[in-house]
């Protein structure tokens, strides 16, 4: 995300009250990247937004519903970003692997928005079902392709997906080390039947780094500085 108006320029053709909510969603984005969540207030998430505090309550009950609301579209966004990425691989070891470690780098990269992230993917169903849908056509073609030997069925693929959410999850709270993505990478694909010495390579081979990159909304000093 590249715009401090992510959600406004989608809302621009919407009713006022759809479009004040967008501020208050673009705002949130940006207080929340610059200050970290834990600091984060709402009294700031308004004054970005240049709405009164009140406004504020109209839509979100609280910080927590803000941020998850935010982090229901985002998350969306790094779903479709991390298939984007894999355009030109057709390898679904490869796939497979890079999915989850990518995922997780991105998560972590940005620890506020990954716990936001963490949460939104088990509340939202609909959210959970798209992360699924790419899941599970790369699983199918692996079988397909013949380098996946196990039935791909809901248990299966919900046991898969716990083991990302589990190493997000120990991620988040500093546990697990640098190499946790790849080590769960490795183990997800033993599971599908990949040579342990494929699994290995594969899971441990290099990647280049991507990061969520979130924009600011300067502080009103920080503004006063500049001019």
């Amino acid at each position: 995300m590249t715009s401090l108006d992510l959600f406004t320029r989608e809302a621009r053709n919407l009713g006022k009250s759809a479009r004040t909510k967008a501020r208050l969603m673009d705002a949130a984005v940006s207080v929340f990247a610059r200050d970290g969540f834990e600091a984060a207030s709402v009294n700031e998430i308004t004054r970005a937004a240049e709405v009164a505090n009140g406004t504020f309550y109209v839509y979100f009950k609280d910080k927590d519903e803000i941020a998850t609301a935010v982090a229901y579209r985002i998350a969306h966004d790094v779903v479709q970003q991390l298939d984007a990425a894999m355009v030109g691989t057709t390898d679904a070891i490869e796939r497979i692997s890079c999915a989850t470690r990518r995922f997780l780098d991105l998560a972590s990269s940005t620890p506020q928005w990954g716990k936001a992230l963490f949460r939104a993917v088990w509340i939202y169903n609909d959210l959970r079902d798209s992360v699924i849908s790419y899941l599970r056509a790369d699983l199918e073609r692996g079988v397909a392709q013949g380098v996946f030997t196990v039935e791909i069925d809901d248990f299966l693929i919900s046991t898969f997906s716990a083991m990302t959410m589990s190493t997000l999850f120990r991620r988040l709270n500093g546990e697990g080390g640098p190499d946790a993505g790849s080590r769960v990478a490795q183990l997800q694909l033993r599971m599908l039947g990949v040579a342990p010495d494929v699994a290995k390579r594969v899971a441990f081979q290099a990647l280049e780094p991507i990061t969520l990159t979130i924009p600011v909304i300067p502080r009103e000093t920080d503004r006063s500085k500049k001019n």
